[in-house]
């Protein structure tokens, strides 16, 4: 069921009243229902009062690193101190307000990638529903110069049409491996910051089952992504409705990397 609440009588700030339209089509079919929604990055409050107010029968949750106070005669909202990457006091909130697991997670926290990252796959793999819902916001602070792991997006000039592939051929040999050169010289990626994490959840979503190679055949292992909607300053990943996914195990670096163990646990696995 669609519903629409106009969020300026809330006190949100006028980037965050933006988000509001791109969140509903996802929202409508949770209205009215007994749901539970987290929000990493809550500066005031304020959009925990709004969220209050849209699903009407939910537990609302905050985390910010900063303390923060809301007024709720309702009991509905409930609000932790601490820091998105901290997955011990993650496992906490989850335990004392959703058992079960919730079916939204949002994060407006950081914006640094390594700890947007650590705080996604821990609770995407082990404390989000199957089928649910986690959008990350102003994932775009990563093509910020002035930000602390952003960097400036610049292209290089574009070979005309790739004059290297002209003197040697697409169908040759060497025309393939020319091509692909002059593909990566004039489209340059961004591997770290926001963007980077943007892109890694991509990959997980567009590889679905990854065989892992094991004698006699391979197994499949699944990221549990099954669709991506990106716009200029949200991304909503959708989780799989599969209850027995074979999730990855989310081991990270202090830089927010599943490490290499990780990776063997997946082979290790039954």
């Amino acid at each position: 069921m669609a519903k629409s609440i106009d969020p300026a009588g809330y006190g949100i700030t006028k980037d965050k009243t933006g988000f509001v339209k791109s969140y509903e089509s996802f929202f409508a079919p949770l209205v009215g229902k007994c749901i539970s929604l987290l929000e990493l990055g809550i500066e005031e409050g304020a959009s925990l009062c709004y969220w209050r107010d849209y699903f009407e029968n939910a537990t609302i949750v905050g985390l910010d690193c900063s303390p923060v106070h809301v007024d709720d005669p309702l009991g509905m909202i409930h609000v932790y101190q601490g820091y998105q990457q901290d997955v011990d006091l993650l496992d906490r909130i989850v335990q004392e307000q959703a058992p079960d697991g919730f079916d939204v997670i949002i994060d407006d926290c950081s914006h640094i990638g390594r700890f947007a990252r650590v705080s996604f796959w821990h609770l995407f793999q082990n404390h989000l529903k199957p089928g649910g819902l986690y959008a990350i916001e102003d994932w775009t602070t990563g093509y910020l110069r002035c930000w602390p792991d952003g960097r400036h997006y610049s292209r290089k000039p574009r070979l005309e049409h790739h004059r290297n592939e002209r003197v040697y051929g697409l169908t040759s040999r060497l025309g393939r491996m020319a091509s692909r050169l002059s593909i990566r010289s004039t489209i340059p990626s961004h591997t770290y910051g926001m963007v980077g994490f943007a892109k890694e959840l991509l990959d997980g979503c567009f590889l679905g089952e990854r065989a892992i190679p094991r004698s006699g055949g391979g197994r499949y292992f699944d990221y549990g992504i099954t669709e991506i909607h990106i716009n200029r300053n949200l991304v909503f990943v959708l989780k799989s409705r599969e209850k027995d996914v074979n999730l990855i195990d989310a081991t990270l670096t202090k830089d927010g990397n599943l490490t290499s163990s990780a990776l063997r646990s997946i082979a290790e696995k039954g």
